[in-house]
């Protein structure tokens, strides 16, 4: 691409004679084989980096020599390659705003070179558009790490991290097994009893992971100036500042200070993994393993989704940078995205790309898209979150970050469009494609009408069932049912007994004996004395009745016609169980159906309403490539907090939160709407997929099994519905947002809306 070489504002440069700064240091390193320079000013903490090029042209300004001249030498050593002016003024620009340069600026120049007073605004702009992430320095902690560094020497070493990587699986095997108990548990980390633990089991973990930041960069010769708090929104967080791993010649120690925060908190959550494994066994519900559990929780499971995300400019962010050799890389990718938009939209020919390569081009694209979106997310969902717990809070953050991440940007957009000096005659072209695009995105946001989706997760049972359950203690003495039998209302599943109940009965049928020969007695004796034992008789009559009654429930009989469908029930002879206890269930698969959870913020009157929904298809959780088709039969008109099966909530699977307190894992946190659906007609090729489940039919019936539905009861499904009617999607997002809020709101003040 061809790039004019001269520039007007020239003349107010080429007489300087810039130098950089004394304690400017200079350290060599290699990006993809290339040679790169890193500039770093120890006073201001500032790095720049440079190509061999701009590193000649810099290195050619030694305080004597004017820009002009050092400009011709390189331009004469490397022709081509060598920066334009318009590039010269912009290096020399961000030099001198990074308090690298040292210059005598004449009046002409100063207002293109200006540093100090931009850089104070720019930082503290920068902190109040970011107010979610605010960072207060408070010290330098240089001695209280120059006193540890010796004595973490042999840890952080290569044989400690072979020793870190073998603790780590060691403790991954002994956690494996349990990963489902642990998942189950995972809402007692935000219990309100728990706050107090979790917070400062955050913070203690935090602290030692900044400290294995800063113990790390000392390890390879860096220096620590600063350490503070960073308030992650609006909840305290230490940090240090260990940027100087930066000037690290070897990216090898580079990755590690990026990633040493994190490799001390999964060392820390093995310890704890241990003790809560532990602690379950010996002391189950203690708060020692509370503990254990939210540190796991804390410096695991947080650990990986937020430091070691690189779409968040946190560890995992430095580490992709230093791993694709891209520096700046988040800076680099926005200017990319730029680049694409003035080169190709608007026309501009004096703008370049900041990629220098087709692999770069392709890394900054992806990426800069990538944290576009994930930004927006996490943003929204962070307010959300306030908003739920802190309303006023949450608004306010809402209000400022739609100035800070919309407005503001947007008129800083609309200034460069009617003042860059770059668009020139470019600029008629520029607005009106710009309001062209603006005006289409409005078209298709607020004007045209789409079809509006609801999705929720369901699960197929059957509609005639019956939940079989033992009734009264006791120890199974006999099973008369199997696996897919088909039973009838009344046949006896099971035969259970109970001795001590038993022998009670025949000791109360020797009292009512006694009881009754002493009332006769008392008939012609004393009328007072045969009232008192008729009375003592109906007593014991009233008990042995009881008894009868519990006696008989031992006999387990099926309240309803169908298939008995659970765990093998020949597995229970001779076991001892309590009452409630579930054997399984009776079910008519000839009524199968699909029952879907619907949460508040999708259930308008226009979705309760079945005639209002059009088109329903369905995916099963074993084969979500295949789409069927169903139609809605029936929907509740009142919201439930229990799950018709445990496979809908996190426990089963599911996306549902369930209450942790429910033994059964079928308690919802917020109420949700049942809507019934018919069963599609999937055709299954052969019974195998009854005889999985214990549910085989017998073989009378074994033809006409064949083409039953390939699916079983307690299998998940994922559901859209199409609703009837069209709106712009931007009122369904604005629709769906206040549905969202309400829900937050109710829900974190103890009372859900009415339904």
């Amino acid at each position: 691409m061809d790039r004019p070489t001269l520039s007007n504002s020239w003349s107010r440069v080429s007489r300087l004679s810039p130098t950089l700064r004394p304690r400017v240091e200079v350290k060599r390193q290699l990006y993809r084989g290339e040679p790169w320079y890193v500039l770093h000013d120890d006073v201001s903490n500032s790095f720049f980096r440079l190509n061999p090029v701009s590193y000649h042209l810099v290195g050619l300004l030694d305080g004597k020599r004017q820009v002009d001249e050092a400009w011709n030498m390189t331009l004469e050593r490397y022709g081509d390659d060598a920066p334009t002016q318009d590039e010269v003024i912009g290096l020399l620009g961000q030099l001198n705003e990074s308090n690298l340069l040292r210059a005598d600026l004449p009046p002409d120049a100063a207002p293109m070179l200006q540093r100090q007073r931009r850089r104070r605004f720019k930082h503290w702009g920068g902190q109040a558009m970011n107010i979610l992430f605010i960072r207060i320095p408070l010290f330098n902690p240089e001695l209280i790490l120059k006193w540890l560094t010796p004595l973490v020497r042999p840890i952080f070493s290569t044989v400690g991290l072979i020793v870190w990587a073998i603790w780590l699986v060691y403790c991954a095997y002994r956690f494996l097994p349990h990963v489902g108990e642990f998942v189950r548990d995972a809402g007692s980390v935000l219990a309100p009893s728990n706050w107090g633990w979790a917070i400062l089991v955050f913070l203690v973990t935090k602290t030692l992971h900044e400290l294995g930041h800063g113990l790390m960069c000392k390890r390879f010769g860096g220096v620590v100036p600063e350490v503070g708090i960073m308030m992650l929104v609006l909840f305290p967080a230490p940090y240090v500042d260990a940027t100087s791993s930066w000037n690290f010649s070897n990216k090898w120690h580079r990755l590690l200070v990026g990633a040493a925060g994190m490799m001390v908190e999964l060392a820390i959550a093995g310890v704890a993994v241990l003790v809560w494994l532990q602690q379950r066994e010996t002391h189950p519900g203690s708060l020692a393993q509370q503990i254990a559990y939210n540190t796991v929780f804390l410096a695991s499971i947080t650990t990986i989704l937020f430091n070691a995300n690189p779409l968040l400019r946190f560890d995992g962010y430095y580490m992709l940078s230093d791993v694709t050799e891209i520096p700046n890389l988040y800076e680099r990718a926005k200017r990319q995205l730029q680049y694409l938009i003035q080169r190709y939209v608007y026309g501009l020919t004096n703008v370049y790309p900041s990629a220098v390569s087709m692999r770069e081009r392709t890394w900054l694209v992806v990426y800069g898209i990538a944290a576009m979106i994930y930004k927006v997310f996490l943003l929204t969902g962070i307010i959300l979150f306030i908003i739920g717990q802190l309303f006023m809070v949450g608004v306010a953050l809402a209000l400022w970050s739609c100035i800070s991440w919309l407005l503001v940007p947007l008129g800083k957009f609309v200034h460069w469009l009617a003042t860059a000096p770059m668009l020139g005659e470019h600029r008629t072209r520029a607005v009106a494609t710009t309001t062209i695009a603006l005006a289409i995105i409005l078209l298709v946001i607020g004007v045209i009408p789409m079809s509006e989706h609801r999705r929720a997760e369901g699960v197929i049972e059957a509609a005639e069932r019956a939940a079989i359950s033992i009734q009264t203690d006791g120890f199974i003495d006999q099973v008369l049912v199997q696996q897919g039998q088909e039973v009838e209302a009344g046949d006896i599943l099971l035969v259970a007994s109970n001795p001590p109940l038993q022998a009670r009965r025949m000791e109360l049928l020797a009292d009512l004996k006694k009881i009754e020969s002493e009332r006769m007695v008392a008939m012609v004796e004393n009328v007072v004395e045969m009232r008192m034992k008729q009375a003592q008789r109906q007593t014991i009559r009233d008990e042995l009745g009881e008894i009868n009654r519990r006696l008989a429930d031992l006999t387990l009989r099926s309240p309803v016609q169908g298939k008995f469908v659970g765990a093998d029930p020949n597995r229970l002879l001779g076991q001892y169980l309590t009452r409630g206890q579930m054997i399984g269930q009776v079910m008519d698969m000839d009524t199968l159906r699909i029952t879907a959870m619907v949460d508040q913020t999708q259930s308008g009157s226009s979705f309760i309403d079945e005639a209002r929904v059009g088109r329903v298809e369905v995916r099963m959780a074993g084969d979500v490539s295949t789409v069927y088709t169903t139609q809605v039969t029936k929907t509740s008109d009142q919201g439930t907090q229990r799950l018709p099966h445990p496979a809908l909530g996190y426990a089963g699977g599911g996306k549902i939160a369930i209450d942790t307190s429910d033994e059964n894992g079928t308690k919802t946190i917020a109420p949700y709407f049942e809507v019934w659906m018919a069963l599609p007609d999937i055709a299954s090729p052969r019974g195998e997929h009854l005889a999985h489940a214990g549910i085989m039919p017998n073989s009378e019936r074994a033809f006409a099994n064949l083409n039953r539905p390939a699916v079983l009861p307690g299998e998940r499904v994922y559901v859209r519905f199409t609703l009837e009617r069209k709106r712009p999607i931007g009122v369904q997002w604005f629709d769906r947002a206040v549905n969202i809020i309400r829900e937050r709101i109710a829900n974190n003040v103890g009372f859900s809306s009415p339904f």
